[in-house]
């Protein structure tokens, strides 16, 4: 059990440089493609403390993730077999559990997926690999990383050996010589002769023309035909990686502000399945690298990552969370609180802009404030902002969340019942969420007569089996579901709501 626990925090602890070292920049990407198209299915742990799923690639996979010796190591189904993309779709989705508190469950020793990876021999792997060999040849990875060979084995190339074999001469011979093939290649060493010389304004004016040109052309995609057209980022991408490593976060961090906001208007341009979206957000997966590397104080560094946030609307910003892993002083976050609630005050809704949208902006910008006002400790300020904005906006369900963690019970009922109130004829969403809540208040008090008084009311606003079965089971707990179950079919035979039955049983009581 401890190696198991072992290996749960390792994952838990894993960044995205980790995850970037393990398995290169350019699989780590299409992974990250996989796991936001929701590829990744049924992902458990296994008995041994490693992490299991289905990935739906041109088939589905079954893929292994798994630590081995201090390193991550995958094993999957597919062509590739090792360390491939359905990998880090797998690894990326449980850290999206565990950031979301959602329990992974255990699979058995008898599961399918661990008797396919198990069973896999080199016939079976070679006659995959000819068939798909087309689809699955973008996960080879470049610069010195493991390439494919049979049965899906790895074998790395010793490139650190071979160039330490090379006298200067023939170094200086062997790059003119790719240099003169490869176009990448002369462009990145005239970048770091650039460098080298002072010149990283040249650089800087000509990431930022590749910029404009590349956010100039939506993306596209036409499955029918097979035909689209994805912007190649990746020069981009090597030019903020180098301006990073000799010490230029500035320019990164500047460079990166206006990738955003190119990026949000092309995607909101482009048609297609989230390629164009992976190419820039692997962009500023760097950018939030260099930010606590800057020089801007860590108050401005953490608003810098909020206005990154609140501007994203298409998951660009996954690269934060690298940035929000870094401890940052109660002290700062208080600075960032009152700046952001300044903000709030003087908030006007945009031209043109409906009063949802503006709800929207303004509901996102509070949720900042609320978690800079937490992480400051000014918790007593949390409960006054809620029920401010619940009016303004109809942010009910936040205000009764707060009200219940502070075990304000008392008060969040009433601001149920306000909200219920406000929101039931132009929100009704909103309204079936606080009577929920209500009814999670009911259930912990064990009042399953209230409870299967709201069990009974969703099951007439939309009747379904699941409805059906969640009005049984408070019914049974209330000791009434005869008289449920027959008033229940009393109105799929009549169409005519239920009639009363005994004991009171109510909407109005609860």
């Amino acid at each position: 059990m401890k190696k198991e626990s072992l290996k749960k925090d390792f994952f838990e602890n894993l960044s995205w440089s980790d995850l970037e070292q393990w398995a290169g920049s350019r699989v780590l990407s299409r992974g990250q493609g996989y796991h936001r198209s929701h590829r990744v299915n049924e992902l458990a742990q296994t008995q041994t403390g490693s992490l299991i799923a289905w990935v739906q690639g041109k088939q589905k996979y079954a893929t292994e993730v798994d630590v081995e010796k201090g390193e991550l190591i995958s094993v999957c189904t597919c062509p590739y077999g090792n360390n491939c993309k359905h990998g880090v779709a797998v690894m990326l989705e449980y850290l999206d559990h565990v950031k979301k508190k959602i329990e992974v469950p255990m699979v058995t020793e008898k599961d399918r997926r661990l008797a396919l990876l198990e069973g896999m021999d080199e016939e079976d792997w070679d006659d995959e690999y000819e068939e798909e060999e087309e689809e699955e040849d973008d996960d080879e990875v470049e610069g010195g990383g493991p390439v494919p060979s049979k049965a899906g084995k790895t074998k790395p190339l010793d490139l650190k050996g071979f160039w330490g074999e090379q006298t200067k001469e023939q170094l200086i011979t062997l790059f003119q010589d790719l240099s003169e093939k490869y176009q990448n290649v002369r462009e990145d060493l005239m970048d770091r002769q650039n460098l080298s010389k002072g010149s990283v304004s040249r650089i800087v004016s000509a990431v930022r023309k590749e910029i404009h040109e590349l956010s100039s052309e939506p993306g596209w995609r036409n499955h029918w035909n097979h035909e689209g057209y994805t912007p190649d980022y990746s020069r981009v991408k090597g030019r903020l990686k180098l301006l990073l490593s000799k010490g230029h976060a500035d320019e990164v961090v500047k460079l990166g502000k206006e990738l955003l906001e190119a990026g949000i208007n092309q995607i909101e341009m482009s048609h297609d399945e989230g390629e164009t979206g992976i190419e820039i957000s692997s962009c500023l997966d760097i950018v939030f690298e260099a930010l606590p590397k800057s020089s801007l104080s860590p108050v401005e560094q953490i608003l810098w990552a909020i206005d990154a946030e609140l501007k994203d609307e298409y998951e660009l910003c996954y690269g934060a969370e690298s940035f929000w892993k870094k401890k940052q002083k109660a002290s700062d976050w208080s600075v960032v609180a009152d700046r952001l609630l300044e903000r709030l005050n003087k908030l006007q809704p945009a031209k043109g802009e409906d009063s949802f949208s503006r709800s929207y902006h303004r509901d996102n910008l509070t949720n900042w404030i609320i978690q800079a006002l937490e992480n400051s400790g000014r918790n007593e300020e949390v409960i006054p902002l809620c029920e401010k904005e619940a009016v303004m906006t109809g942010s009910y369900e936040r205000l009764v969340d707060a009200l219940r963690k502070a075990k304000r019970l008392e008060e969040a009922e009433q601001w149920i019942h306000k909200g219920i109130k406000a929101t039931q004829k132009q929100y009704p969403g909103i309204a079936k969420q606080l009577k929920d809540a209500l009814r999670e208040i009911r259930e912990k008090e064990g009042n399953w007569l209230k409870v299967a008084a709201f069990r009974v009311e969703d099951f007439i606003q939309s009747p379904s089996v699941q409805t059906f079965k969640d009005m049984k089971k408070a019914g049974e707990k209330a000791n009434l579901w005869q008289e449920i179950r027959a008033a229940a079919l009393h109105y799929l035979e009549s169409g005519n709501p239920p009639r009363p039955v005994p004991h009171g049983l109510c909407l109005k009581q609860a």
